[in-house]
């Protein structure tokens, strides 16, 4: 058995059947490529990376990792001879976006000798940086009264950067707060003159409601030429809270339903990451309890002022809607995105091509890309509703 179990590795030293997979076999080759791709990019494969070579590459559709920014390194699988070996490739993922300034004041005001902070008056979001940086650009003294012509600037990690000018006023005396602002009867949008503009044979005319309508005769909504209703199912006003029913969503399903209106439903959302998403999707499923509907459900998030302290990107707001999406489609619920056309144009991705549900309160929105609602007008009036509502217009396909 001694000498079998000896003459056994003689044979396989003999052979050489073991060889080290990393060491490139003589008059083997491969050359490779310099290679950049942007961060989230997704779209880098194996085969980029590689040039000339004589050897057989397996796998060379594989896709490269594009998650973080920095130096990246990938193994490609080779067969040369009879033998399969790895060589390793390095490429680099890049961040050339400049953040995006979500909203600043161009004109802010302060006693003298008051502290403050004025990066206080700006609210940005960048495609990859969590944590931006804001300085500013520019002298101020804050115990002299004065004007000073400032800038805001925001910084990312890569150094790509976005400026923004503002007037700084340092002042012995705070100026006193106008008037509010009040409604006047021609400021309302009467639901028979929307009608009147905007049905056709390609369009439909409804209303989009919560809470806030209180109760709701819908038998008279209908009566007035309403055709359907989007209403709120879940709201989750902040990352701290709990994602909770609308507390008017069982009666009004249940009105609008026998009034014969068709039905859709929202989700205001506070999400900051695909977990949260996913359970604000289970516990929609929930409240929906199989319930048919008639467009898709709506992803609606609006906490923009936030997102400083959310400490998010892009990415995560493109993730979130994401694992909503996924897992209501187990239920067999389509979902679209709910947003104004300022964010759909400046800030969602909108990568996956949702649906989209546009608010413009406008009469004749300008906004260029696809949706398949508007929201035109936050200050409707229609029989059976005490007080303003969201009057919407869908376009049949």
């Amino acid at each position: 058995m001694k000498k079998r179990i000896i003459m056994l590795t003689f044979i396989f030293l003999l052979c050489g059947c073991s060889y080290d997979k990393y060491e490139m076999p003589k008059d083997a080759y491969i050359n490779t490529n310099e290679m950049e791709y942007k961060v989230y990019s997704n779209e880098g494969k194996l085969y980029d990376l590689i040039g000339d070579n004589n050897v057989e590459i397996l796998s060379k559709n594989k896709t490269l990792d594009t998650e973080d920014i920095g130096e990246k390194e990938v193994e490609v699988s080779y067969k040369y001879g009879r033998r399969k070996y790895l060589y390793k490739i390095k490429y680099n993922v890049i961040d050339d976006e400049a953040p995006i300034m979500l909203g600043s004041k161009s004109n802010v005001t302060y006693l003298v000798n008051s502290e403050f902070d004025l990066c206080d008056n700006t609210n940005y979001i960048d495609n990859y940086s969590r944590t931006p940086i804001c300085s500013i650009e520019g002298d101020y003294d804050s115990t002299k009264t004065g004007k000073y012509y400032l800038k805001y600037k925001i910084n990312d990690q890569s150094d790509n950067f976005i400026e923004e000018d503002f007037t700084l006023n340092i002042v012995n005396e705070l100026p006193k707060s106008s008037s509010s602002y009040s409604y006047y009867e021609d400021d309302y949008d009467y639901f028979e003159d929307e009608v009147r503009k905007y049905k056709s044979e390609n369009t439909m005319i409804g209303i989009d409601v919560s809470r806030w309508q209180e109760t709701i005769d819908f038998k008279k909504v209908k009566e007035a030429g309403c055709e359907f209703v989007i209403m709120r199912i879940g709201i989750h006003s902040d990352v701290d809270a709990e994602i909770s029913k609308d507390v008017y969503y069982d009666r009004y399903l249940k009105d609008a339903k026998e009034a014969g209106l068709k039905i859709g439903v929202y989700v205001y959302t506070s999400a900051i990451n695909p977990e949260m998403a996913k359970e604000h999707a289970k516990e929609t499923i929930k409240y929906l309890n199989k319930e048919k509907l008639d467009f898709p459900v709506a992803y609606d998030f609006e906490n923009w002022g936030e997102l400083k302290q959310y400490s998010i990107n892009l990415h995560d707001l493109e993730s979130s809607i994401n694992a909503f999406r996924d897992e209501l489609k187990k239920e067999g619920y389509d979902t679209m995105l709910y947003s104004s056309k300022w964010y759909l144009e400046h800030v969602w991705p909108n990568e996956d091509e949702y649906p989209v549900w546009l608010a413009h309160y406008t009469s004749n929105t300008n906004y260029q890309g696809d949706y398949i609602l508007w929201q035109k007008t936050n200050t409707g009036r229609i029989d059976g509703i005490s007080g303003d509502v969201d009057i919407d217009i869908y376009y049949i396909k």
